[in-house]
């Protein structure tokens, strides 16, 4: 979702930009599958979101320099470590962009070429929510100095614009038809009477003794509500799930009520303005 909103930014693609799926998509000595299996089908940019298509990601990232995509995620604060005031807080992986293939850019499009932490993501998603500024993640309301010496907290946060307003209001639509019923992968996570933003992750992990993959998972599911005017952003994690497991199955509900307890609580009232309808299929 980051990658098509910086593409959306940039003004190379809309929601409804035509995209040839085929079955499989080679990338220099690699294979890209999607997670379902599919001869060639014709999916909206939209779809490509509803439907979690990793090929569809990759074929519209090429419309992008290495050093576009980089500078993006960049900004989205992915390889940067929080200001948390917390030793746990971690950098992830954003390869330098002098070091970028073309498979390289294939697998970052897709989230495969990158590592973040649950902070780093649900800070990037909150860009979108609150119309494409990203602010600094915090854990202290107010301030507080940190164990370095450091200032942390709300009064601190910064602020910069990483995508347009329309690019986000753009993106936020797009996932709104992740939840949608018939046309997304992840409609358990929708609320009744609200429209709800959200995406799927399935990411694979690296085992601590052999730094490779070690055949486990972490899926996910993080998103907004009201969709048209974000109160809450949620993000869920469930790392190495029994079974078969899905961002959308399995932590879409998870993070459906979590967010229905927090516009309960909070008393959000759905904007009863009409849900996205964007084609996801030609």
């Amino acid at each position: 979702v980051l990658t098509t909103s910086a593409l959306i930014d940039a003004g190379k693609v809309t929601p409804r930009t035509r995209i040839r799926v085929p079955q499989n998509l080679p990338v220099m000595d690699r294979v890209i599958h999607d997670y379902f299996q599919h001869d060639l089908i014709k999916l909206t940019l939209a779809g490509v979101i509803a439907k979690s298509s990793n090929i569809g990601t990759v074929l519209a990232a090429r419309q992008f320099e290495h050093a576009e995509l980089w500078s993006y995620l960049d900004r989205f604060g992915l390889g940067h470590k929080p200001n948390i005031g917390m030793p746990i807080a971690t950098r992830g992986l954003l390869p330098p962009v002098s070091s970028w293939t073309d498979l390289t850019q294939a697998t970052v499009a897709f989230g495969q070429g990158v590592s973040v932490s649950a902070l780093q993501m649900i800070s990037a998603v909150n860009a979108i929510a609150n119309g494409g500024e990203y602010i600094s993640p915090s854990l202290v309301q107010g301030r507080a100095t940190a164990g370095d010496g450091s200032v942390v907290g709300t009064d601190v946060a910064s602020r910069s614009r990483v995508i347009s307003p329309q690019a986000a209001r753009a993106t936020a639509k797009m996932m709104e038809m992740v939840t949608t019923e018939g046309a997304g992968t992840a409609p358990g996570a929708g609320i009744a009477g609200y429209r709800v933003a959200g995406k799927t992750g399935t990411a694979q992990q690296v085992g601590s003794k052999c730094t490779c993959y070690d055949g486990s998972l972490a899926v996910s599911f993080g998103g907004f509500a009201p969709a048209d005017d974000p109160r809450f952003t949620v993000y869920v994690v469930i790392q190495k799930p029994k079974g078969t497991a899905s961002g959308g199955g399995t932590a879409g509900p998870v993070f459906r009520k979590i967010l229905a307890a927090l516009l309960q609580k909070y008393a959000v009232p759905p904007t009863n303005t009409p849900p996205a309808a964007l084609p996801v299929e030609w």
